[in-house]
């Protein structure tokens, strides 16, 4: 081979030093990331191409110059089949690259190269082959065979292809890979155009092919989308068969919480077009949502809820938030999907009412048989009495009837204390019904009116009792409530406090106070304390709780109570004090 020293030669070096430059750091940083593979292909042909092109100037004599412009065919044929895989797999079409069914493309462009290197034998793609000597340094003249126009046609074919893939991504896509797209086809731009225009002979160098001087300047660009606007990191695969049609509302944030992409059903959650909101902030972008707005600015909320209402309908979703990351690992944004849970809600709201309406009637159940086994019995020895009365009174025994009589004054008031106790006990059911915080702020309140004392109340912010089963709510009320009797009663308590707080998914209620307290032994306890606490230990083991209860002579007393929470819930509450 022999060689001269042309000048033109070192923008082509230029260019193949900045291509190959590019593949390799693609190669040793990003091999990994998706669509690396074509780029690093796409740099390795144009390099051959710049490569090649500058010996092909470069050589003497015919010989050297034809076996490096055959190098260059190798460029030729395969440069539209890389770009087009670039292109497929950044627009969603990477499973005909996965499944590399894009290999079928490159059987033409591979028969086009055996013919080019047995061209001397056939002329199918050139004849005629000579040095023109006419210039500052002699170029290959040559005619083209009709074979050449076929490979022309069909690499245009590709790159037209891989240009309407771009362009489609740019103008009918939803905004968050415009920018990728983009530089994707201005860096296509730079390729096509200038290949076009030496072809047709209207290029501004004549006898000189500019186009692979324009493949650095266009591989730069092309890196620079990938690298800058992490092309590869939120390649949307098969965007157009699975998000775009997506029931749920998929929504693409950046670190600076702005929206980079929401698909058609997130769209109708927001009111808003995607094309309208590229690289908008999140609050102004859900404005008329602030819960949504603000479940996103939280880097803490994983999955939560958010209710869109109006005057004609009230729509509940679950919202779900993950991060994205890089190939390296590194945080590049969030993923927020969103699914409607109305029907679902509305569901849980009916089947909460029919555990109210179940918890309600075992209540009244238990409320008829204890009237029938306490009230019954006391009824009894009224009837009992009322008969040794009147015996009494027949025979003239005044003085035992006088302490007979006092003693039926007693149990009939008990009996109606018992009555009492029993009607205010359905009320506070049907109270707590619709507000469980309500039900007991009113049995404290009757406690402090008998007790002529007040409660100090501490619950955690937020805590409604929604946070219980129903018939735990209603065991729950009615363990409080015995315990506040029993102060009443007995304690001569002067301070009574009540705590709720949340450990370890279950719900602990305590109540302390600083009265006499009594002996816990069973030996030591008069029948009515026995009777309270049983019922209390009764109600705790019918919901699953533990109940604990400390007291000793002048020590006051303590009794807690340990509530399994819903299923479902969590502690998120932080505690309030005071009431």
């Amino acid at each position: 081979m022999q060689f001269q020293y042309v000048p033109y030669i070192w923008p082509l070096i230029t260019s193949a030093f900045i291509s190959l430059t590019l593949g390799i750091y693609a190669l040793v940083r990003r091999r990994n990331a998706k669509g690396a593979v074509s780029f690093i292909l796409c740099m390795l042909v144009v390099t051959i191409w710049s490569a090649a092109n500058a010996l092909e100037i470069s050589g003497s004599d015919l010989s050297t110059k034809l076996f490096w412009a055959n190098i260059q065919y190798f460029a030729y044929c395969y440069s539209p089949v890389t770009l087009l895989a670039l292109c497929m797999q950044f627009t969603g079409y990477d499973k005909w690259v996965k499944n590399k069914k894009v290999l079928w493309l490159a059987l033409l462009p591979t028969i086009i190269i055996m013919l080019v290197w047995t061209d001397g034998y056939h002329g199918l793609i050139r004849y005629d082959i000579h040095l023109d000597y006419s210039g500052v340094f002699p170029i290959i003249a040559k005619k083209y065979g009709p074979v050449f126009f076929l490979h022309a046609m069909y690499s245009y074919l590709l790159n037209i292809s891989a240009a309407v893939l771009l362009i489609r991504g740019v103008f009918l896509k939803n905004t968050v890979y415009r920018k990728q797209a983009v530089a994707l086809l201005a860096g296509l731009s730079l390729i096509i155009i200038p290949n076009i225009l030496y072809v047709s002979g209207l290029g501004p160098v004549q006898r000189f092919d500019i186009t692979p001087l324009f493949f650095g300047p266009a591989g730069l660009i092309i890196a620079w989308g990938i690298f800058r606007f992490k092309l590869f990191d939120l390649v949307p695969l098969a965007r157009d068969t699975v998000i775009e049609i997506m029931d749920a509302g998929v929504m693409v944030l950046d670190l600076q919480n702005r929206v980079l992409d929401i698909n058609p059903a997130f769209e109708k959650i927001i009111g808003l077009r995607a094309a309208g909101i590229a690289s908008t902030g999140i609050e102004e972008v859900c404005a008329n949502i602030p819960e949504l707005a603000q479940a996103c600015l939280n880097r803490n909320i994983t999955q939560t809820e958010f209710s869109i209402h109006s005057k004609e309908y009230l729509k509940v979703y679950e919202l779900l938030l993950s991060p994205l990351v890089d190939s390296r690992g590194m945080h590049i944004g969030r993923l927020v999907i969103s699914y409607e849970i109305t029907e679902k809600k509305l569901a849980q709201q009916e089947y909460m009412k029919q555990q109210w309406r179940l918890a309600v009637i075992e209540e009244r159940q238990r409320m008829a048989r204890d009237m029938h086994d306490n009230l019954g019995q006391i009824l009894g020895f009224i009837n009992l009495q009322a008969q040794g009365i009147r015996q009494e009174l027949a025979n003239a025994g005044v003085g035992i009837t006088s302490q007979k009589l006092d003693k039926l004054v007693d149990v009939t008031q008990s009996a109606h204390n018992e009555i009492r106790e029993y009607i205010r006990s359905g009320r506070s059911l049907a109270a707590m019904e619709k507000d469980f915080i309500s039900a007991l702020n009113r049995e404290i309140l009757t406690f402090e009116e008998q007790a002529e004392l007040k409660v100090r109340l501490d619950i955690p912010m937020g805590f409604t009792g929604e946070e219980l089963e129903p018939n735990a709510r209603v065991h729950v009320l009615n363990i409080l409530k015995e315990a506040l009797n029993n102060i009443t009663k007995h304690a001569e308590a002067l301070n009574v406090k009540i705590r709720f707080t949340f450990e370890q998914e279950q719900l602990c209620a305590v109540v302390e106070d600083d009265g006499k307290g009594f002996d816990i032994s069973p030996s030591n306890l008069t029948d009515r304390n026995q009777f309270g606490i049983s019922i209390m230990r009764e109600r705790a083991a019918t919901i699953g709780a533990k109940i604990n209860i400390e007291s000793a002579a002048g020590q006051g007393s303590r009794i807690a109570l340990q509530v399994p929470l819903k299923k479902g819930e969590k502690n998120t509450h932080e505690i309030n004090a005071g009431r």
